[in-house]
């Protein structure tokens, strides 16, 4: 009986069948890559070794065409991100706009992370997930080290092929045709023989690629942004019984960009226990019945308030000095709440030096994860500024973080007349 089949059979039916009624619509058909994320890069997929050989984790990659010919010397940039979907939905492709954008803006590399979620996989796999795509950008001994790096080459060398043979509008043009037919190129690594891992040169890796480890940037959504501030948390007795290190060392070197947008910090609520905001509408009953029952096949209530589940309740201690924080809060969201909590505590332990708050008004909870086509004009204005401004953040982190050039923290109005997004900074 497959691990799969067992899976599926320990779930119970009242979970599966809500499970599929608010997955199965928000499916993306790779189809839809052609329109939503038109200019590329478009991403590969691959499935990295994990901490466990028995499973593997399936990763989006984006790659910036500038890096096909001119990588640089240190090594490429790279962007990990987490999609939203409260830990039991969501997918890749939704990111597929955000993480190409991030990709051509920052001449990197972005990986979009396919994390295992509920109901079949409980607390803590997603964060395990996330820590070992880290490791195998930071750590030389993780499984996925080397494979990871050997499968950017090959999607590089096989797209300098192809250029060289067509020219890159004909190759952009050939993926976005497969897209169109559901394609999209998996790239595999074989297995390491047992002489290999054993050899003296077992941990030499191909120089031809590698990451620049001190300019490495977590991005996430929704539950995401859990994920995200999760991977720059350090947390040790007494706060646990047993420490819980982040993949970043301590004396990591380098400022750690976090974008994280309208987060889901504290999983002590569930969705109907939240405060709704004075504007915004109530779902239905039937619907609000079916986010609680999902909402618990990620971490039983009992397991809520801890710090892994819900990051915002980790001490600020905990969080590595090094990380800088971009935080997208929007009026409509439920969620809001818990940033601002979660605010107020960083300015309580002044680390706002670190942190920058884009507070967008009139905006729902997801919205610039939506196609620009079911966006009103005001919707588009507010995700282009806010990708602009997260794009700013993670430069001025990476190039050293001086207070000088720090971004400002503001409140953005779409405005519906002029076109153009009224912008004031947020007071101290």
């Amino acid at each position: 009986m497959s691990s799969l089949y067992q899976k599926i059979r320990s779930v119970p039916f009242d979970v599966l069948w809500r499970t599929a009624l608010v997955r199965l619509p928000r499916a993306v058909p790779l189809s839809t890559l052609k329109w939503t994320s038109p200019e590329g890069p478009h991403p590969f997929i691959f499935h990295m070794p994990s901490r466990s050989t028995e499973y593997t984790i399936p990763l989006h990659i984006f790659i910036a065409t500038s890096l096909y010919d001119n990588p640089p010397a240190k090594g490429a940039p790279v962007l990990v991100d987490f999609h939203g979907g409260g830990f039991y939905l969501g997918s890749c492709l939704e990111q597929a706009p955000f993480c190409a954008y991030m990709a051509r803006e920052l001449d990197s590399i972005v990986i979009s992370v396919d994390y295992r979620m509920g109901p079949f996989h409980r607390f803590p796999a997603a964060i395990e997930d996330g820590e070992d795509v880290l490791s195998a950008i930071l750590d030389t001994d993780f499984p996925g080290y080397e494979p990871l790096r050997q499968a950017i080459v090959a999607r590089i060398q096989s797209e300098r092929a192809k250029i060289a043979r067509k020219g890159e509008a004909a190759v952009n043009k050939q993926h976005k045709d497969e897209l169109q037919h559901g394609k999209i190129e998996q790239i595999s690594i074989p297995a390491p023989s047992a002489s290999s891992t054993t050899s003296p040169s077992a941990k030499t890796h191909d120089t031809s690629f590698d990451f620049d480890s001190s300019k490495v940037a977590i991005s996430g959504f929704s539950s995401g942004g859990n994920l995200a501030l999760n991977l720059a948390l350090h947390i040790k007795p007494p706060e646990l019984e047993t420490e819980w290190p982040s993949r970043f060392a301590q004396n990591y070197p380098a400022p750690i960009p976090l974008l994280l947008f309208y987060p889901s910090f504290d999983l002590r609520q569930l969705p109907s226990e939240r405060s709704r905001p004075q504007h915004m509408g109530l779902p239905s009953a039937f619907w609000t019945q079916v986010a609680d029952s999902l909402a618990l096949t990620y971490a039983e209530r009992n397991e809520t308030s801890h710090p892994r589940v819900s990051p915002g309740l980790a001490s600020l201690e905990s969080l590595d000095p090094a990380a800088r924080m971009f935080l997208v809060l929007c009026e409509l969201d439920t969620l809001a709440e818990q940033s601002k909590a979660w605010v107020a505590k960083v300015q309580a332990h002044e680390r706002t030096e670190h942190l920058v708050v884009e507070d967008i008004a009139n905006m729902k909870h997801g919205w610039t994860q939506m196609p620009d086509g079911w966006l009103s004009e005001e919707e588009k204005q507010a995700k282009e500024v806010v990708f602009a401004k997260a794009t700013a953040f993670v430069e001025w982190a990476w190039n050293g973080s001086k207070e000088a050039d720090k971004p400002e923290p503001e409140v953005v109005v779409p405005q519906k007349d002029t076109g153009k997004a009224e912008i004031a900074k947020i007071q101290p």
